[in-house]
């Protein structure tokens, strides 16, 4: 979007490569987050309706706390994925990809017909994404600090503690661009692809555009993740999603691949969500989910069959096998 391009214009701004080693040793990184909007659910039968549909449970979704869910069809495959939060019971944000968010909002819209709620993608919110040692800090003198749960709602600004000292804030333009004036600190602003990153480094994947409607949620590591709830009760695709992990059917689970020192060669124009990921042998395996460019090369996260750990990867059929695969930062059980 380009209120981005506004507000660092309007403040002056300098944004740094997010390719830069030194990004990284940062203590204070703002990260544009106009990769990503927030689909609004609004009135009074907000959270009935979203029980009904999404993989969370939105008795867990309040204004201190928030989720991370998805949204499936009948096949139990992934429209979307999220993080939910709560404004109040009767206003729910779903922060998403922004590439989906136009068919997520078409597929969730197809239920709400006979519930008493208004569904929109919100143009009124961007996101700005904090993250290094004085993350929480700079939260702080903001007077936006978390006090208990995940998330906080302040002076119109949505915070999500997203885990590894990061937080999200969603607010209106104004409203961020009061919140960079305010700073004292030497920060440095990188675009999105340095938060992409990140979500990567901690194998959060997100649905976006090229592998809509192809994934379930626990091979996207939801089940790990705190995002799929096997007791809430009904919601669409949820038989499907109990099945597959009742009976242990799920094969295929997320990876984090990272190209070898010395072998970057993968350009990003050329890649795209849904590709195919081969194994030696010119086997494909697996699809590439989401990636990024950082000062080691393109790191990503891809759903691979189960078993491939020890393997050297491509993303094409003739190789180069420059991909391996690294720890994640929490146990596939």
């Amino acid at each position: 979007m380009s209120n981005w391009s506004e507000l660092k214009q309007s403040l002056s701004l300098k944004q740094s490569s997010s390719e830069k080693a030194e990004t990284y040793h940062s203590p204070l990184q703002l990260c544009s987050l106009d990769h990503k909007c927030a689909i609004a659910v609004q009135g009074p039968d907000s959270k009935k309706f979203l029980q009904g549909q999404l993989t969370c449970n939105l008795d867990d979704v309040k204004p201190s706390q928030w989720r991370l869910g998805a949204h499936c069809n009948h096949k139990g495959r992934m429209i979307s994925s999220f993080r939910a939060s709560a404004l109040t019971d009767e206003h729910i944000l779903l922060t998403l990809r922004h590439s989906i968010s136009d068919s997520a909002l078409a597929a969730l819209a197809k239920y709400a017909i006979f519930s008493k709620v208004e569904l929109s993608v919100s143009d009124q919110l961007i996101g700005l994404g904090l993250a290094g040692e004085q993350a929480e800090q700079q939260l702080s003198a903001w007077e936006l600090s978390i006090t208990e749960g995940n998330s906080s709602c302040n002076d119109g600004v949505q915070v999500l503690d997203v885990g590894g000292g990061r937080f999200e804030l969603w607010a209106k333009q104004e409203k961020i661009k009061n919140l960079l004036e305010q700073l004292k600190s030497d920060a440095t602003l990188v675009d999105n692809s340095h938060w992409k990153l990140l979500d990567i480094q901690a194998g959060i994947a997100e649905i976006e555009s090229g592998v809509e409607e192809a994934i379930i949620p626990q091979m996207l590591n939801f089940n790990e993740l705190d995002g799929i709830n096997y007791q809430k009760g009904c919601y669409t695709g949820q038989e499907i999603i109990a099945r597959m992990q009742y009976r242990g059917n799920v094969k295929r689970h997320t990876v984090r691949l990272i190209e070898k020192k010395g072998e970057a060669q993968a350009e990003l124009e050329s890649l795209k969500s849904g590709m195919s990921v081969y194994s030696a042998d010119k086997k494909a395996i697996g699809e590439l989910v989401n990636f990024a460019k950082g000062p080691q090369g393109l790191e990503a996260l891809a759903v691979v069959k189960d078993g491939a750990e020890q393997a050297e990867l491509a993303l094409s059929e003739d190789g180069p096998w420059n991909f391996t695969i690294e720890p994640l930062p929490y146990a596939i059980t």
